[in-house]
C-alpha cells in the first residue's frame, strides 16, 4: 500500500505544470530616458532619483514665465558662473544670458537670472542652465526646463542702419510683450538685426560686447545706458547710426519725448568714433 502511495505522489508531481514569469513589455522611453542620453537633466528626473539631483552641479528651482524670463536655482561651479539660455519651440535660441550665484565656491549657491525674449518663441519655451568647463570650454551639468508660453505677442518697429550705413528705417519684430518695453527694445537693438531683417537690408549697428545696462524713463526723458563699450564704437557713421537707431526705435513709444545715450553713466563719453 506504501508503495501505491509513493508511486500516484511522483505520477502527481511530475506531471504538474511548471509556474513560469508571465512576460511583460519594456517600457516605453520617456522624457527623462531622453534627457539623459543628452547629457540634461529635468527637475522631473530630480524627484525620482534624489541621489542624482545631488550629484549635479546645476539645478533649477524655478522659472517665471514673463519677459523677461526669471530662472531661479541653486549651483556648484567654478567661480560661480552660471550660463543661461531660452529655446523656442522649434529648439532654437531665442536668448543668452550670465549669471553667478551667491555663497562660497564650492556650495550650491543660490542664482537668479533674467533672460529678454527679443522674438516670439512659440507656445512653449525651454530654459537652460549649464555651466562650461574652465578646462575646455565644454558645456557640462546642463539642464533643461519646458514650460508652457501664452504671452500676449506684439509688433514693434525696430530701426537698422541700412548696409551703406546712410541712414535707419524700421523692421517690424513679433515678440513677447513687457511692463518694460523701453528696455526690452534697447535688448532687441543690441542684439542686432534676424535672419530675416539681414535678408531684407538691415545691418547691426552696435560692436560685439556691447551690452544695456539700465533704461530710466523720466517726465518723458529716456536715458538708456550701455556699458564701456559704447565709449568708442569704432567710427563716426557707426556712432551716427546707434544714436538715430536708438532715438527712432524709442521715440515711437508714447510715452517717450526724448532719449539720452549714456556709457557707463557717462554721456559725454558715449558714442566716441
Amino acid at each position: 500500500m506504501k508503495l501505491m502511495v509513493c508511486i500516484v505522489a511522483f505520477v502527481v508531481a511530475c506531471g504538474a505544470p511548471s509556474q513560469k514569469t508571465p512576460h511583460t513589455e519594456a517600457p516605453a522611453p520617456t522624457a527623462t530616458h531622453a534627457a539623459r542620453a543628452t547629457g540634461s537633466v529635468s527637475p522631473e528626473e530630480d524627484a525620482v532619483n534624489p541621489s542624482r539631483a545631488r550629484e549635479r552641479n546645476v539645478y533649477v528651482d524655478e522659472v517665471v514665465v514673463s519677459n523677461p524670463l526669471t530662472i531661479r536655482g541653486r549651483a556648484r561651479t567654478f567661480e560661480n558662473n552660471v550660463a543661461l539660455r531660452a529655446r523656442s519651440a522649434d529648439g532654437s535660441v531665442v536668448a543668452r544670458g550670465f549669471t553667478t550665484s551667491r555663497g562660497e565656491m564650492g556650495r550650491h549657491n543660490p542664482f537668479e537670472g533674467v533672460l529678454w525674449l527679443t522674438s516670439d518663441p512659440g507656445r512653449v519655451v525651454t530654459v537652460e542652465a549649464l555651466e562650461y568647463s574652465a578646462k575646455d570650454g565644454s558645456e557640462q551639468s546642463l539642464v533643461r526646463v519646458e514650460k508652457r508660453f501664452d504671452l500676449e505677442a506684439i509688433q514693434p518697429a525696430l530701426y537698422f542702419p541700412d548696409e551703406t550705413c546712410t541712414a535707419v528705417r524700421p523692421f517690424p519684430r513679433r515678440m513677447p510683450k513687457s511692463v518694460s518695453m523701453a528696455r526690452l527694445l534697447a535688448e532687441a537693438l543690441v542684439g542686432g538685426p534676424d535672419a530675416r531683417e539681414r535678408a531684407a537690408g538691415a545691418s547691426a549697428p552696435f560692436p560685439d560686447g556691447s551690452a544695456v545696462q539700465s533704461v530710466l524713463l523720466r517726465d518723458g526723458v529716456l536715458t538708456v545706458d550701455f556699458n564701456e563699450r559704447l565709449r568708442n564704437v569704432g567710427g563716426s557713421c557707426r556712432a551716427e547710426m546707434i544714436r538715430k537707431s536708438v532715438t527712432a526705435t524709442m521715440t515711437a513709444l508714447p510715452s517717450v519725448k526724448r532719449v539720452i545715450i549714456t556709457a557707463a553713466g557717462s554721456e559725454a563719453l558715449a558714442l566716441q568714433p
